[in-house]
This record gives structure tokens, sequence and C-alpha cells, in this order.
């Protein structure tokens, strides 16, 4: 485009009348009238000074009165101003161009170098190329901010399919719940009475053995295909996995490229740790990590230590970042979710700052999970301190 009006606008300076305030052509205009077509060629990376880049030379050509192509170079740097820039600039560069052209117009209409229908003429194409310009932009806005709505909705939607998802999950776990507890409780029952009438009535025994086999039969049915529902893909798209345990400790720890963690295990690690304990301190482990990554900034190392004995597993995860210095501004929900999961499996959850700087989180749970005592101070080296973790 720029190419192309260059080539214009000089065959014009050459070719086209002279006016009767004008000069002829030159060297001088012909420089001019290129400055007021190359431009163009910058127009969309910088609009508002490709303008004045425009502008000065397109109006020295008319007070001049050197023959010209007109002002469509002037109106093409105008429209990309309008159309593809936005904020007070914009109105600064709009103003400043409105009173510099008017000015122009309306001292070439006092001294009769352009008569009245050129003076409207060049109002109106000066206007047009402006709001020509703005409703484009106006139109660009308008059909982003639709396909950011639109973007929203289906996030939305699905947010909504993934809540029903849930809550018909929720209802099934519920069910799943009513149906192992009364069977269980059934065959708990039954298991009892053939206990006792084995040695006087054995048809008896046997017929309530026969029973409770039947109840089990159809407590695993059940268990089966409600677990097989469950067993369907997740609202993300992903396999639905199993509860982690204290042995998947060491895959959260090896498989997290963020921070510098060093794991080490003291003692035999058990083969029979109950359930709720191994998710309770794989939980402390991932909220203690979590924390690191939120609070204690730039951190060299992060130690995890699992320490195994024959009725306990403990677990330390020590950093030395700062989150000693921001503990005392977080709200402490993570600490409290710490205490109240390792109480119901017996074990106790201590927080705070470490020797040396840094924080620490310490949790220990029997493996029998008789033992419920209530948490407990820090060790002797951590002081106590009411803060999250």
């Amino acid at each position: 485009m720029a190419g192309i009006l260059t080539f214009l606008a000089v065959g014009a300076h050459w070719n086209a009348p002279i006016p009767a305030h004008g000069h002829p052509p030159n060297a001088i205009g012909t420089v001019l009238v290129c400055l007021t077509a190359l431009p163009i060629a910058f127009r969309r990376r910088a609009p508002i000074a490709v303008l004045v880049a425009v502008c000065v030379p397109q109006f020295a050509v008319d007070a001049i009165g050197f023959p010209n192509f007109g002002w469509l170079g002037l109106m093409i740097a105008l429209y990309t101003m309008a159309s593809h820039t936005s904020g007070p600039e914009r109105t600064i560069a709009a103003e400043v161009f409105a009173v510099s052209a008017l000015t122009l117009l309306i001292a070439g209409l006092v001294l009769r170098h352009i008569d009245l229908g050129d003076f409207v003429s060049s109002i109106v194409f000066l206007v047009g190329a402006f709001v020509l310009g703005d409703n484009i932009q106006r139109r660009r806005l308008n059909v982003a901010e639709l396909a950011q709505r639109a973007e929203r909705s289906e996030r939305e939607r699905e947010l909504i399919a993934q809540q029903r998802a849930q809550e018909e999950r929720s209802r099934i776990a519920r069910e799943l719940h009513d149906v192992v507890a009364h069977s269980v409780s059934l065959m708990i029952i039954q298991a009892g009475a053939a206990r006792r009438s084995i040695a006087t009535a054995p048809a008896q025994a046997e017929d309530t053995l026969r029973t409770l086999e039947s109840t089990g039969r159809q407590a695993m049915d059940e268990l089966r295909r409600v677990l097989g529902v469950l067993r369907t893909q997740s609202p993300d798209g992903g396999e639905l996995s199993p509860q982690p345990s204290l042995g998947d400790v060491r895959d959260l720890v090896t498989g997290d490229p963020t921070l510098p963690i060093e794991l080490t295990e003291v003692g035999e690690a058990p083969s029979d740790v109950p359930s709720s304990v191994g998710l309770s301190l794989y939980r402390v482990v991932q909220e203690a990590l979590t924390n690191v990554r939120k609070h204690a900034g730039q951190v060299r190392t992060v130690s995890v230590k699992l320490t195994y004995s024959p009725d306990r597993v403990e677990v330390l995860v020590a950093d030395d970042g700062r989150g000693a210095s921001v503990a005392l501004n977080q709200d402490g929900h993570g600490l409290v979710g710490m205490r109240e999961r390792m109480a119901l499996c017996g074990g106790t959850v201590t927080a705070g700052p470490r020797q040396g700087g840094g924080w620490q989180v310490r949790a220990s749970a029997p493996l029998n999970g008789l033992d419920r005592p209530e948490v407990g101070p820090p060790p002797a080296d951590v002081p106590a301190l009411s803060v999250p973790a």
C-alpha cells in the first residue's frame, strides 16, 4: 500500500495541474510527497507516529502549493490511528490533528486557495475516516468480548457438570455406606448366632451360616455394582485413582521438580500400615510441601524424614525458607486441617519455626490406631507457636 501510494503521489506531483497559488514540481516537492505516503508502511506498528509523520509533509505540501495526490495517505493514517489505538493518547492525537487540519483548511478558505466545496468535502472525508476506524475497533472489541463470554459460559457449564457429577458420586457413596453398614451388621449378628448354636444345634448353625454366606454375596454384588459406577471417568477426563497411602510419599517427593527435596527413611517400613494412618500422613506431607511453595520463598533444601518404629510412624518436613517470618500473617487453616486429620487416626501434629531459620512440621501416628492423645506442644527444638503450617 505504501509503495502504490508513493507511486501515485509522485506521478500526481509531476503530472497534476499546478494550483493557481502553487509552485511547479521540483526535487523538494518530490521528497515531500514521498513522505506523505512512505510512512504508511509502518501504520500498524506505530499509528500515532505515522499520523504525525504523514501530517507534517502533507500540510507543508498544501501550504507551499505543490501539486499532489490529495489527502488519501492522511485519511489512511487517520483511519489506522482510530482503529488501532485507544485511551488518552488517541484522544490527544485526534484533538491535535483536528485543530491542525481545521486551521489549515480555514486558512486556505480565507486566502481563497480552496473553495467552500473542497473545505466541506475535506472535513467530511477526514471525519468519515476517523468514524470508520473507530467503528471497526468497537466491532473488534465486541467480537472479542462475545468470544470471552462464550468461553466463560463453556467453563461455567463444565463446572456445573462437574458439580452435578460430584453430587451424584456423593449420593452413591452414601448409598454404598448404607448397604455395606447394614450388610456387615447383619453378618456380624448371624456369625455370633452361629457361633453360639454350633455346639447345641448344628442344623440351625448351618442354616445361619448359609444365610450369612448369602448376605455376604449380596453385599459383594451391591459393592461391585456401585464401584463399577465409581470407576467411570472423573469429570476432568482422568481415571479415578485409589486413595494414596504412606508408600506414595516417595512418589510425591521424588516426582516434584519445583522443590529441592531430600527424602530420608529411618527404620524398616511396616507392611501393614492402616489405610487411615497412611492417608493422613500422606496428606500432611502434601500440605506441608504446598505451604513451602506458598510461604517459604527461596529455599535451598527441603527435608522429608520418615521414621518407622514397631508401633508408630513419624514424619518430619523441614525447610530453610522464610516461612516463620510470614506465618503470623496466615489464617491457620492448614495446621487446623492437619490436626483434625491426624486426630482421626490417633496421631499428633506440631508445627513451628526451626532452629537456624525456616519452618518444620512434625506428625506422628500409631500403627494400631488405639491411642488418641490430644495435640501436644511442639518438641523441644520447636518453640510453641499457634500459627498455620
